[in-house]
């Protein structure tokens, strides 16, 4: 798995104690690594062959749909331009751009696409708060300042100090 390591440890006889020691501790912990890593990464195969119809709706099915939705989803692949538009466009355009007519699917597909669309905005406003509290600053109250930092609009610095008058001279 780790070419590099393997070269070093066939480059380096490990003939010293302590270098046993230290290829040993690294074997052990990829060896942890690995196993972690299959059981946190290897998905459940019934349920990747559940989610086939995302990535090629035209050769797969979705499990469990109503009649309607069947209907719907026939009409959906039967359609010329929606083939049309799968053939170029990436995999999360093409079920951005898919007509409101078929918003069901649209939506059960971005459903398995976009799982943890909201961690994003937990992370970026828990990053926020702990800029602005900081031992120098440690007011209670960060409303206003945490609405502003993690906002998406810029401010119009022009607009805002047009409509303030400079201070005048004595």
């Amino acid at each position: 798995m780790f070419t590099n390591l393997n070269d070093c440890i066939k480059t380096y006889k490990a003939e010293e104690q302590h270098v046993k020691v230290v290829f040993v501790t690294i074997e052990n912990h990829l060896a942890m690594l690995a196993k972690n890593f299959k059981k946190y990464f290897l998905a459940d195969d019934k349920l990747i062959s559940s989610y086939k119809w995302v990535r090629d709706p035209f050769q797969n099915t979705p499990e469990g749909l109503s009649i309607e939705e069947e209907e719907t989803f026939i009409d959906f692949t039967a359609s010329g331009e929606t083939k049309r538009q799968f053939s170029y466009k990436p995999l999360f355009e093409f079920w951005a751009g898919v007509d409101d007519e078929f918003s069901a699917l649209k939506t059960r597909a971005f459903r398995i696409l976009l799982p943890f669309s909201t961690s994003y905005l937990c992370e970026t406003g828990f990053s926020a708060v702990a800029s602005l509290k900081t031992k120098y600053r440690s007011q209670l109250n960060i409303e206003k300042e945490l609405r502003v930092s993690i906002s998406n609009i810029k401010p119009s610095f022009e607009k805002l100090c047009s409509a303030r008058q400079a201070q005048g001279s004595h």
